[in-house]
């Protein structure tokens, strides 16, 4: 009775490990380096960023009229 226990228990876990790994498998992978266009775009956002933060910076310096 306890044999018969075990091996139901080996068996269902083969069987979770066994229909876990195509899971794993299937994803393919990313590329880890960014396409030329990615690079200009994140830049391009990245500046126009940082002139509006500088815009709003002087707006924020400048003496207001009395």
């Amino acid at each position: 009775m306890v044999k018969m226990k075990l091996g139901s228990l080996v068996a269902a876990v083969v069987l979770i490990c066994a229909c876990s790994l195509p899971g794993c498998a299937s994803h393919a992978p990313e590329s880890s380096d960014p396409s030329a266009q990615e690079i200009k775009t994140d830049s391009d956002r990245m500046f126009e960023k940082m002139k509006q933060e500088e815009r709003e910076r002087a707006r924020r310096t400048e003496p207001t009229p009395r």
